[in-house]
């Protein structure tokens, strides 16, 4: 099936599909947690690889239900997404609206709220020094400030959200972080054992996914122009897939891997993304953008493209 035949109509949200996406990372949350609770150390550990893995997973399912699209109804959406978002530590309504406006502004690096801090690496000689060294040593530096600032920085929020959304954003920011707090007041020791450990492993895995998707690829700039938003399927060349095995890129990943075809059809169910043929050339592995990946400097490869590096994936 083409790209250009596909009807979002012909695969639409289905519970079943969406509860079955659920079952491998139900296992991998017990199986980690059982785990985690042994006091050899080589099974705690195991869980927190696990957990860590099921934390990756969150964050993705995060993703799927703010398109309101992994579920058939709106309101289980609305409440797995917040379920998702609390165990990612991503207040729901802030993701789904800041998301949007991604979606909405991809192809304009300096109109999408989530890459128009990526247009020039900081003037500061420390700060770089600090970008390339939390690259080299897999310290998620990345991960951590995209997510601080696009969805707990309400300063930055208000600029993009009308008033009512943004004082829903407050309201929901404020509520995540008092249930957090409680969690610690009541649970922190217990939770600090079982779960930081892997929950800090998996900003690594985030990361390490996230950057796949948009950065280093040659993106325009508005500069301040008036421009329109680029069509979803003219998006494409403004966005990275990769490859990896189909059954675990399905089961494990949820096909968050196809961001190309997620680009251009952001309305249809991750489960359906592997029907979608887009027509250009499956690749790269991810193994391969890996390596060239890591073979950069962090502030080359977040900050500036493949028009400025001359490395392309």
């Amino acid at each position: 099936m083409s790209g250009q035949k596909l009807k979002l109509t012909d695969f639409k949200a289905s519970n079943g599909n969406a509860f079955l996406s659920l079952v491998i990372p139900a296992i991998l949350a017990v199986s980690g947690i059982l785990l985690a609770l042994s006091d050899t150390p080589l099974l705690y550990w195991a869980g927190q690889f696990l957990l860590s893995f099921f934390f990756l997973q969150t964050f993705i399912l995060l993703h799927e239900c703010a398109h309101l699209n992994f579920f058939k109804s709106r309101w289980l959406n609305t409440l797995f997404g917040h379920f998702f978002g609390l165990l990612s530590m991503i207040p729901f309504f802030t993701w789904q609206h800041m998301h949007n406006l991604h979606h909405r502004w991809t192809g304009w690096r300096d109109k999408d709220p989530t890459t128009e801090k990526t247009v020039e690496p900081s003037k500061s000689p420390v700060m770089r020094t600090v970008a390339n060294v939390c690259w080299f040593l897999f310290i998620p530096i990345f991960y951590i400030v995209y997510k601080l600032s696009n969805y707990w920085n309400l300063l930055k929020i208000k600029r993009f959200l009308n008033p009512k959304k943004f004082k829903t954003s407050t309201y929901h920011v404020a509520v995540y972080f008092l249930v957090y707090v409680a969690l610690g007041y009541f649970l922190g020791a217990f939770l600090i054992s079982l779960l930081a450990p892997a929950f800090l492993i998996s900003l690594v895995w985030k990361e390490l996914v996230i950057l796949t998707q948009h950065s280093h690829i040659d993106i325009p700039l508005s500069e301040g122009e008036e421009v329109r938003p680029i069509a979803y399927k003219e998006q494409v060349q403004y966005t990275r897939s990769f490859y990896v095995n189909a059954f675990f890129a399905r089961h494990f990943l949820f096909n968050f891997n196809l961001h190309e075809a997620h680009h251009a059809h952001p309305g249809l169910p991750a489960y359906w993304l592997e029907k979608v043929a887009l027509g250009v050339p499956r690749e790269p592995r991810y193994i391969t953008w890996f390596k060239k990946a890591k073979s950069m400097k962090g502030e080359d490869y977040i900050f500036r493209t493949s028009k400025h590096t001359g490395k392309f994936f």
